[in-house]
C-alpha cells in the first residue's frame, strides 16, 4: 500500500538519518605525453613501444605520439607512400650525438604493420621487411661491400664520424632497397655510461647510421658538468 511505504521510508530516514550522496569517482589522470628524454635506454624504447602501439595502430596516431608529442622529425620513404621514420637527436654534451630512429610500414589504409627500432622490427605479430635478399643478390651479381661512415661533427669532444659496412645488391648506393648495414652503437643515451655496444644488421634508411636530418638536435636533458665529472674518474 503507498501509505505503508512512505511510513516505512520515513522511518528509516528517522533511524539512520539521510542517505549519504554518491562518491563522486575521481577523474582518470591523463596520461603524459610522451618524450624522447625519458627513455633509458634501447631495452626501455622497445618496452615503450610495444605498450604505446600494435599492429593495426592508425598513422594519426603514431605522428600524435612522436611528432606532435616527442618533437621527431618525419621523413616519408621516397617511392613508399606507406612507410616513414621519426628522427630524434640528442647532444650528449658534445661527445657523441645519440638518434633515435624509429620507422613504421603501414597497410593501403593507413594501419600500422610494423615498427622499427633503429632498423630492427619490434612487434613479434607484425610483418617486416626483408632487408636484403641475397638470393636476388647472387642472381644480379653486381654485389658490392662499402666501408662508409657518418660524419657527425656536432660531437666536438667524442665520435665525430660512426664508420660502418654496407653491402649493396647491385652496386649502386642510389637504389637503396638491396642494401644491408652491419654496424655498432651504443645502448644507453648517456654521455658518462653509454652501455654496451649493440651489433646491427639492418636496412641503412632505417639505422642510426642513416644520411638523413633532424630538424634539430636537441642537448642532453642531463647534468653534463657531472656527466664530465664522471668520465673524468673513468
Amino acid at each position: 500500500m503507498p501509505g505503508l511505504r512512505l511510513f516505512a521510508v520515513a522511518t528509516l530516514l528517522a533511524i539512520c538519518g539521510p542517505l549519504p550522496a554518491a562518491a563522486a569517482q575521481p577523474a582518470a589522470p591523463a596520461p603524459e605525453p610522451f618524450r624522447f628524454e625519458r627513455i633509458d635506454s634501447l631495452a626501455q624504447m622497445q618496452e615503450t613501444l610495444r605498450r604505446m602501439v600494435r599492429v593495426g595502430s592508425p598513422r594519426a596516431e603514431l605522428r600524435r605520439l612522436f611528432i606532435d608529442e616527442g618533437g621527431a622529425t618525419l621523413v616519408p620513404r621516397p617511392g613508399r607512400a606507406t612507410t616513414e621514420k621519426y628522427l630524434y637527436d640528442i647532444d650528449l654534451c658534445g661527445y657523441y650525438v645519440w638518434r633515435w630512429n624509429i620507422s613504421a610500414d603501414f597497410g593501403q589504409g593507413g594501419e600500422l604493420r610494423q615498427i622499427y627500432l633503429n632498423g630492427e622490427p619490434v612487434l613479434a605479430d607484425g610483418a617486416s621487411e626483408q632487408a636484403f635478399d641475397a638470393e636476388a643478390a647472387r642472381r644480379v651479381r653486381g654485389t658490392r661491400v662499402f666501408q662508409m661512415s657518418r660524419a657527425r661533427p656536432e660531437a666536438a669532444r667524442g665520435e665525430s664520424s660512426l664508420g660502418f659496412i654496407l653491402i649493396d645488391g647491385d652496386g649502386n648506393l642510389e637504389t637503396w632497397t638491396d642494401q644491408l648495414l652491419i654496424g655498432g652503437g651504443p645502448t644507453r643515451p648517456h654521455p658518462a655510461d653509454m652501455g654496451r655496444l649493440r651489433g646491427y644488421s639492418v636496412a641503412w634508411w632505417r639505422s642510426i647510421f642513416d644520411s638523413d636530418a633532424a630538424a634539430r638536435i636537441m642537448p642532453y636533458s642531463g647534468d653534463c658538468a657531472a656527466a664530465e665529472r664522471a668520465i673524468a674518474r673513468q
